[in-house]
């Protein structure tokens, strides 16, 4: 069976614990990776409206993941949701949606857009997942979820909003390594100087204190770095 690219956005799992829903998603994934069922093209976080009437963990973010796989649209739905109803805080409004080939992804970016600039309501993220042919399920709570998980996937296939939280071979590469080194070790391949945008040459040194968080830009993760006065040694921006 021919692989097929989804991308799948998830909110509201932690209640008042803003680290669970990531947690939920790597969990997810690397449970699906061990089984050899997906191909990760990382997870995204993405920042959305806020507003004092929005009830939200920590900072109003939900999180995207692109992958490619030969499961069916029902099977991935059905581990995700089972995954998320085992492990989501009791107290939360946890919803996931499910974006294909055959959805109207410029549809659902528009309204990511809006997520990021206005309040939105349940009726509209549902009207939105309906028109743009996406899979749209509240899990719990008030479903209220279901606003941030339709506005992370339609960021996502956008390609130009978000920060990786998650990237292949991104979590092991810490210290001083060359631009080349840290395109051959990981899913890491544009990595730009911040002030003329131009790709650092192989042989270009970084230093990394901490994890990297390229962000989303192009449709690729991309790690902007400046050069230190005085030195040949490059950093990462956050």
């Amino acid at each position: 069976m021919v692989d097929e690219k989804f991308t799948i956005g998830i909110d509201d799992t932690g209640h008042l614990d803003q680290h669970l829903t990531t947690k939920l998603m790597r969990n997810w994934l690397s449970q699906m990776l061990k089984a050899d069922l997906i191909h990760s093209e990382g997870i995204t976080r993405h920042q959305l409206f806020e507003s004092e009437k929005i009830t939200f963990s920590y900072k109003n973010r939900s999180l995207a993941l692109t992958f490619n796989t030969s499961l069916s649209v029902f099977e991935i739905e059905d581990s995700l949701i089972d995954f998320i109803r085992a492990n989501s805080n009791s107290n939360s409004n946890p919803a996931i949606a499910l974006l294909s080939r055959h959805s109207d992804s410029l549809h659902v970016l528009a309204f990511g857009r809006r997520c990021k600039n206005e309040l939105l309501k349940l009726a509209d993220s549902e009207q939105y997942a309906s028109e743009a042919n996406v899979l749209l399920r509240g899990l719990g709570g008030n479903r209220n979820g279901m606003i941030g998980a339709l506005a992370a996937v339609g960021l996502r296939a956008g390609g130009a909003d978000g920060v990786f939280v998650h990237l292949n071979g991104l979590e092991n590469i810490k210290g001083t390594l060359s631009a080349g080194d840290i395109r051959n070790s990981s899913a890491l391949q544009h990595i730009l100087d911040i002030s003329s945008d131009e790709e650092l040459d192989r042989d270009d040194i970084i230093k990394i204190d901490s994890y990297l968080r390229p962000k989303l830009i192009n449709g690729s993760p991309t790690q902007h770095v400046q050069l230190l006065a005085s030195s040949k040694i490059w950093i990462p921006i956050t």
